[in-house]
């Protein structure tokens, strides 16, 4: 056999490399571990025991935030606990930097995270310290607020200095605020109405009467959150539901901020006024001129929505004219259509007199006021009005 080309030596060198090259393992950068971080829970420096609420709060919301990254592994909050006790260290962000990272080794977290909150007026000032484990050196982030948002801004500093990504986690949702009711200062409700002495209740606490004057308000101060406002007078005063026509007080649910001022207007009326203006749904006059051929016409579209909750439609056409026919008087020709079904009447009223008209067509009733008794002028009046409704009727 001849001696190996150097060409097929090569060859062979190329392919053995590749295989070795193959063979060695491939280290991935998403496979690494994330960057584990302790959050100690954070303490009150204002020392007043009314606001430790705020511990549990802050801390919650801020795990919950830096959990969302997927680039961090928070450690669990009882393991925490237990690693401290036995170390016989307090569960505080009042622990010193020594022993916060002698806890984290302990708890294998690469950050330990502690801090504190200050009341600062009605903003809290909350503080954090992240430390570095394995160096020893620390950062701080700091926000000021009093909403949920204010806790989810120190949240993207922090996830953006661990991660190197910025992730958004304030919203309109979050505008609502961390602080306990009592630590509030209230805000003031300014109501109007124009009953006098109706009795006023802020969840179903009596707070005083209406002055009656709609243009002086009864001053209330209240304290932040959802509330409910009712006033009462007497069973015949209030505010009705339509289209059932259920009656009862008037009252309405409202959300206060802290030092915010939010103006009310009562809308408590006598129930039979309201049914009188819920019973009319047209009232109207024209008039002629005798001796001189006068006529009008006059043309109504109107609807209405009934107690059982359905639309009634209604229109109504009519001609009013003198005649001579049987005798001078003045001639009424009506067209008036109910939910579709047309229906004629024409009245006549002498010259010299009055005559009055009514007549019923499903839950309506038309009445005329036919009035010619003038020299000058003869008039009609007519209107229209509901009749499954009723004056009194709060009362049955």
């Amino acid at each position: 056999m001849g001696s190996s080309s150097p060409l097929n030596f090569f060859k062979v060198l190329l392919v053995y490399s590749v295989v070795l090259l193959l063979s060695v393992p491939v280290v991935s950068l998403a496979a690494q571990e994330p960057v584990s971080l302790a959050v100690f829970p954070f303490n009150n420096m204002n020392g007043n025991q009314d606001q430790d609420y705020l511990t549990g709060i802050v801390t919650s919301i801020l795990v919950e935030d830096l959990s969302q990254s997927g680039s961090l592994r928070i450690v669990e909050r009882e393991n925490i606990r237990e690693v401290l006790k036995e170390q016989r260290l307090q569960m505080s962000g009042l622990l010193d930097e020594k022993s916060a990272m002698k806890a984290g080794k302990l708890l294998g977290a690469s950050y330990i995270l502690k801090g504190g909150y200050v009341f600062l007026g009605q903003d809290v000032f909350i503080n954090t310290t992240l430390i570095d484990v394995e160096t020893g050196s620390s950062r701080t982030f700091s926000q000021r607020g009093y909403q949920e948002n204010t806790v989810h801004a120190l949240s993207e500093k922090l996830l953006e200095y661990l991660t190197g990504s910025k992730i958004s986690l304030q919203s309109k949702a979050g505008e609502k605020t961390i602080l306990a009711l009592k630590q509030q200062e209230p805000g003031t409700v300014e109501l109007f109405s124009y009953i006098i002495n109706s009795r006023v209740y802020i969840d179903d606490v009596f707070v005083g009467y209406t002055t009656g004057d709609h243009t002086v308000p009864l001053v209330l101060k209240v304290s932040p959150g959802k509330h409910t406002i009712r006033t009462h007078l007497t069973d015949n005063f209030g505010v009705i539901d339509t289209p059932e026509i259920v009656f009862h007080d008037w009252e309405k649910p409202f959300e206060l901020l802290p030092k915010e001022k939010i103006i009310l207007e009562d809308k408590t009326r006598h129930f039979n006024d309201l049914l009188y203006r819920m019973m009319l749904l047209l009232r109207k006059e024209m008039s002629i001129t005798p001796g001189k051929a006068d006529s009008k016409q006059v043309s109504h579209s109107l609807k209405f929505t009934d107690r059982e909750g359905k639309v009634i439609n209604i229109s109504l056409v009519i001609d009013f004219k003198e005649t001579d026919t049987p005798k001078k008087g003045g001639n009424a020709d009506i067209r008036l259509t109910y939910q579709g079904k047309p229906t004629r009447y024409t009245y006549f009223a002498p010259s010299g007199e009055e005559l009055e008209f009514s007549e019923k067509v499903g839950k309506i009733k038309l009445d005329l006021d036919l009035d010619c008794s003038a020299s000058y002028g003869w008039d009609l009046g007519y209107s229209i009005w509901r009749t499954d409704i009723h004056q009194g009727m709060h009362q049955e």
